[in-house]
């Protein structure tokens, strides 16, 4: 599991989308393909007795934890107001990228971009 969590939140970070976005393709609306490309960066394998693998698999976990406590109410907070913004022109695209803003904003985010970014040489 603490592999997992240690994965999960360098794929999951801005972090990785930014240093992976220019390997990847650009579409009509941007970069895109990153599943194809985020394994070129230079992500060690894990090693729990590594201690900044440890504080991105804690980091990532504790990230895990608040979305899964919290998300369900703050979704649907946030998916009402888009409703009420947007109407009909509310997209999942919309949805994802709103949830994926409220995460970051989170002090949990803000501790996985922070690790992960210590990692692949960004922060």
């Amino acid at each position: 599991m603490q592999e997992a969590h240690y994965l999960l939140a360098i794929i999951n970070s801005q972090t990785l989308y930014e240093a992976a976005t220019p390997l990847m393709s650009k579409g009509q609306f941007g970069a895109r393909d990153l599943h194809k490309h985020l394994w070129k960066l230079p992500i060690p394998e894990y090693d729990p007795a590594n201690p900044q693998h440890a504080a991105i698999s804690e980091a990532g976990q504790a990230a895990a934890q608040e979305a899964g406590q919290a998300a369900a109410q703050e979704v649907a907070r946030q998916l009402a107001r888009l409703r009420q913004e947007r109407g009909a022109k509310l997209t999942v695209t919309i949805a994802r990228r709103e949830l994926r803003k409220w995460l970051r904003g989170s002090e949990e985010g803000a501790a996985v971009e922070g690790v992960v970014g210590r990692l692949l040489g960004a922060r």
